[in-house]
């Protein structure tokens, strides 16, 4: 039996892919649910085409999102009360059995806990990154290197994240993040449908959410000032629950015309949101491997970066510095590249590799 364990929205996104291949060759498998995101993570399952829960972990913090450090001890302690509570009958699963987590969150770590303690191998979905810096991005830099070394299978994006695993057996090159099978399912879902349809107006899009961002309201204040003073089109910045107050309260202190805030879309609807924008800021990982397939000019705004997707063409790191941001938006249009059209589909990869390892029989 094959069990994917994970919580969080852009888990579910980058797993959905490789799920849907499993659903079409008849291959069962489970979802253990965390909801580290709980309502973002309750509206994206359905829309990515994924079934209700086969069993929930835990419920965020009282079934409300994780905004404050007690709420994170709350949720993990509920995770592992679970685990004590069920570890007698994960012990009596069926095998073979794999367990398969992705990333670098907390329901990365806890999911691979919970597995060495039923004796079920795991298998590491996006394996092999490394910033080379545990401080940045903290703390997913040490999540991913903990799982690297308790994890039996590697899926690892590309060579270079494979060398970051030499030495651990049973590491597979993906040839790419199941991101850019996410992405492409998503576009050919709209050619088949209504197709794609884009906005009067040049925009841009701005997703700025990691804590280590959001934290420092001096490095806030000065990128949003940045932005709104250097753009060359008017610029969408995409808030969730996590990040809403702070971008808000700062635009509004600031006075800061060119920039306006926009709920988080499903997924579709983002990636045509995406596709069609002039510009890219954001430090999330996950939108710089987006971008990165459609060839769209994207500042990647952290200090450091574990994924090479996009930098050299069409990404650039700035570093938080402000100098760098304005280069980028000054000069946005010459980091645009071409649509990454490569045929190796990373979760045909995966799913082929567990059907050959046994975990999984094909009706």
């Amino acid at each position: 039996m094959i069990v994917f364990i994970y919580g969080t929205t852009a888990e579910a996104i980058k797993l959905a892919p490789v799920m849907r291949r499993l659903d079409a060759r008849g291959v069962p498998y489970q979802q253990w649910v965390t909801f580290q995101h709980t309502d973002a993570l309750r509206t994206a399952m359905p829309q990515l085409g994924l079934r209700a829960p086969d069993r929930i972990l835990a419920d965020g913090w009282r079934g409300k999102p994780l905004k404050k450090p007690i709420h994170m001890v709350g949720w993990m302690t509920a995770v592992g009360w679970w685990t004590l509570k069920n570890l007698g009958a994960l012990r009596r699963a069926p095998r073979p059995s794999v367990v398969l987590v992705h990333g670098d969150t907390m329901t990365t770590v806890l999911g691979t806990f919970i597995a060495r303690l039923a004796g079920v191998p795991v298998a590491h979905v996006e394996a092999g990154l490394r910033s080379g810096d545990w401080r940045h991005p903290f703390p997913e830099e040490l999540d991913r290197r903990i799982v690297g070394r308790l994890a039996e299978v590697h899926y690892a994006p590309t060579p270079e994240t494979a060398q970051n695993l030499a030495g651990r057996r049973n590491v597979i090159v993906t040839q790419g993040n199941t991101v850019k099978d996410a992405v492409r399912d998503s576009a050919e879902k709209r050619r088949a449908g209504s197709g794609t349809t884009s906005d009067d107006e040049p925009y841009g899009l701005v997703l700025l959410h990691r804590f280590e961002f959001i934290s420092n309201l001096t490095l806030v204040r000065e990128t949003l000032q940045t932005l709104n003073d250097h753009t060359p089109v008017t610029l969408q910045v995409v808030v969730d629950s996590y990040s809403r107050d702070a971008i808000e309260a700062v635009i509004g202190e600031l006075g800061l015309s060119r920039l306006t805030t926009a709920p988080k879309l499903e997924h579709a609807a983002f990636v045509e949101r995406l596709q069609n924008a002039r510009l890219i800021v954001t430090d999330s990982g996950g939108v710089q491997e987006e971008s990165a397939v459609f060839g769209i000019p994207t500042l990647i705004h952290r200090m450091a970066t574990e994924r090479n997707e996009g930098l050299g063409t069409s990404a650039l790191l700035s570093r938080w510095d402000q100098e760098v941001v304005r280069e980028f938006l000054v000069e946005a249009e010459s980091h645009r590249g071409t649509n990454d059209d490569a045929a190796a589909s990373p979760s045909d990869i995966i799913v082929d590799d567990l059907i050959r390892r046994g975990y999984g029989t094909p009706a």
